[in-house]
């Protein structure tokens, strides 16, 4: 297994390559054979390749590190919420001085002044789609995902309110259909002595 430390990333965090032990001219994503093309070695295996385009294609969609890649790219440290651009901030303040000036901000000296979001959190139904993640600045994260945390716990709370008044509705029926049973069992001598 790997670990963080050389920069590697760890084992859990990396797709799982389901073929990673087949030979040359078979593909370690999907499996199949891979073939030449064209030219005269048309239909034959391609000992030289390892991996179709297109599962080389699947496989970085997969990856946890090529996502963030890609937000990199299309975002450039720039916040989608507040609109402050975190690379600027960082070559901005440099030197003597710049992890207290970063923390009276509301950062966290370190090497990333931005953070990977997903819009709709993984735990609501979300994905890793580029679509669903964006480049957030670590305040406005960090203010995201206690707006969050405290809607979950919120939503959780009325659960457990319509369940405990479910549960109150259900053991007041229980009582009523017993009373009503209990006095049907009381009337009922009564109904017999009267036709004596």
């Amino acid at each position: 297994m790997h670990s963080w430390s050389n920069g590697v990333l760890s084992a859990h965090r990396r797709p799982e390559i389901p073929y990673s032990d087949a030979p040359r001219g078979r593909c370690r994503w999907c499996g199949e054979a891979i073939v030449h093309s064209s030219g005269e070695k048309r239909g034959r295996p391609n000992l030289r390749r390892r991996w179709h385009p297109d599962c080389v294609d699947e496989y970085n969609r997969s990856d946890p590190r090529e996502a963030r890649r890609r937000v990199r790219r299309r975002d450039r440290g720039i916040c989608a919420s507040c609109g402050i651009d975190t690379y600027a901030l960082k070559r901005r303040i440099k030197g003597r001085g710049s992890h207290r000036k970063l923390r009276e901000l509301g950062f966290k000296p370190r090497k990333s002044l931005w953070e990977l979001d997903h819009r709709v959190p993984l735990i609501d139904g979300g994905g890793h789609e580029l679509e669903n993640l964006q480049t957030l600045c670590t305040p406005c994260h960090k203010r995201k995902t206690a707006q969050e945390a405290g809607q979950r716990s919120e939503r959780r709370r009325s659960e457990a309110r319509e369940q405990a008044e479910e549960d109150l509705l259900k053991r007041v029926d229980a009582a009523l259909a017993e009373s009503k049973r209990l006095l049907t069992s009381l009337r009922a001598p009564d109904a017999r002595q009267g036709s004596r």
